[in-house]
């Protein structure tokens, strides 16, 4: 007797387990828990000429899925202002980022030798009777360039290389951010060290004076892992992380490069900066605007997870080899999901604090980049879907203020939502007209009598747009993004 309800004892424990087991597998998605906004995702120019038009377009326009829709570029301050190489091409690709609705952060790696104690662009400390004049070179720089928008005082200053560079104490940069960078005429960054090493921000951070000088915290994450910095975070400070990179380009490294990513966005940061955009290593995209497999995984975040768009707190990692991070924008929210497993995952997300109606999935993988996938209906918020083996997926999601009540048993839904060339209208009703119009009311489109429940939106530029539906009860107006 014993031995059997031991027996059931312990198949009771076991049904439990799975059952915990079970419920811990899904991703719940809490849109009322926001955490911090996005500034964006980047790359840097540094040493690269002048980018073409073609380049600049696959890099931060945001039309096609051949486009990585990047929001930040990272230049290089050349330590010689008449350097054409460094300060006028890093003008022009500044200017065309700026052109295509990007933000520009300048970062220098060394200041001019002048300036320095060994005379020499390698190595070397900046000399303090320099640092007022080290000031105006920054200033200069900015001031030609004409549209920085963060300028970093030292990229790595805690490393010995053989190339340009610049060798700072945490005491120091302390002494420079608390005496002379409130003269910088640009919102400034510090201080990009190479392992993200708080023992040379924390001392800024905490002296009063000094803090108050600067707004941005940049680090690099080689050697290290992202992890949330809550004294940057506490003082009101933005945390970017702005450089790392992998070279190989397999699937492999594009999954830890999402993973990676995520980890960063996870912690809290604002910003993810990759380092080379074009040259050929460790490079987004080839010469001439052809994306590497690694610029689609940056894709998969940048296209869809726009500046101001705010995280919100969801099951990081749901089972081994999954993660997945949410955010939360105006018009759509946005799921990314990373499987770095060999195997297809069937992963459920239960979606709380917002009502949502239809989801588009874009996934690339080994055999996709960025494919556009179909549409999910969301039913009482709830989802599952398969999770292709070794891919990023990133569900794009229309609010249900695309979902409005056209009687009082049946409701309008347009999807996809963004849509590409055609958006649909569900369910089968009498619609009597549907307009198009821009966000300020102008009517761009017009379908009148017995309406198609398709609309063909492919002469419409890329942007957020209203859509007015007329039935034969009422009328309604409902937003779209048409990519």
């Amino acid at each position: 007797m014993k031995r059997i309800l031991f027996i059931v004892h312990t198949l009771f424990i076991f049904l439990i387990l799975i059952g915990i087991t079970a419920r811990s597998q899904a991703v719940i998605v809490d849109f009322a828990q926001v955490k911090q906004e996005i500034d964006g995702f980047g790359a840097s120019s540094a040493w690269h000429g002048q980018l073409t038009n073609a380049e600049a377009d696959a890099a931060f326009g945001n039309e096609t899925i051949h486009q990585m829709g990047l929001s930040i570029l990272r230049v290089r301050i050349s330590p010689n202002s008449g350097d054409w190489a460094g300060w006028f091409d890093e003008r022009a690709n500044a200017t065309k980022a700026k052109a295509r609705g990007a933000i520009v952060l300048a970062s220098p790696w060394s200041p001019p030798a002048s300036m320095k104690t060994n005379n020499n662009t390698i190595g070397g400390e900046l000399k303090p009777d320099s640092y007022a004049a080290y000031v105006n070179h920054l200033n200069s720089f900015c001031t030609y360039l004409g549209n920085v928008d963060v300028v970093s005082i030292q990229n790595e200053p805690n490393i010995q290389v053989g190339y340009e560079s610049c060798d700072w104490s945490p005491q120091q940069l302390l002494n420079f951010c608390k005496n002379h960078a409130q003269n910088i005429n640009t919102l400034v960054m510090m201080p990009e060290a190479f392992n993200f090493d708080w023992k040379y921000s924390d001392p800024i951070l905490n002296d009063s004076t000094a803090n108050s000088h600067i707004s941005f915290v940049g680090g690099h994450i080689y050697g290290t892992r992202a992890y949330s910095y809550t004294n940057a975070i506490n003082k009101g400070k933005r945390v970017w992380m702005t450089e790392h990179y992998y070279n190989d380009d397999s699937i492999e490294e594009c999954l830890k490069m999402a993973k990676e990513i995520a980890e960063v966005m996870s912690a809290n940061m604002n910003a993810y900066i990759w380092w080379w955009l074009r040259q050929p290593s460790c490079n987004l995209m080839l010469a001439g605007g052809t994306l590497k497999k690694k610029g689609y995984t940056m894709g998969q975040f940048s296209k869809f997870i726009r500046p101001g768009y705010h995280r919100v707190d969801a099951t990081f990692q749901p089972r081994q080899g999954v993660v997945v991070v949410a955010f939360k924008g105006n018009a759509q929210n946005v799921i990314v999901a990373v499987n770095q497993n060999t195997t297809s995952v069937s992963q459920t997300f239960l979606i709380r604090n917002e009502a949502v109606a239809f989801s588009t999935r874009y996934v690339t993988s080994e055999t996709k980049s960025i494919n556009e996938e179909g549409t999910i209906t969301i039913i009482n918020n709830r989802f599952t879907d398969v999770l292709d083996p070794k891919s990023i997926t990133t569900y794009v999601i229309a609010k249900n203020n695309t979902s409005v009540s056209v009687t009082d048993n049946e409701a309008i839904r347009i999807f996809p939502n963004p849509a590409g060339n055609y958006l649909h209208i569900s369910p089968e009703i009498e619609i009597k007209t549907l307009e198009v119009l821009n966000l300020m009311g102008q009517v761009l489109m017009l379908q009148n009598g017995e309406a198609d429940q398709t609309l063909d939106i492919s002469a419409l530029t890329p942007g957020i747009y209203l859509l007015r539906v007329k039935d034969v009860y009422k009328e309604k107006i409902l937003r779209f993004i048409k990519n």
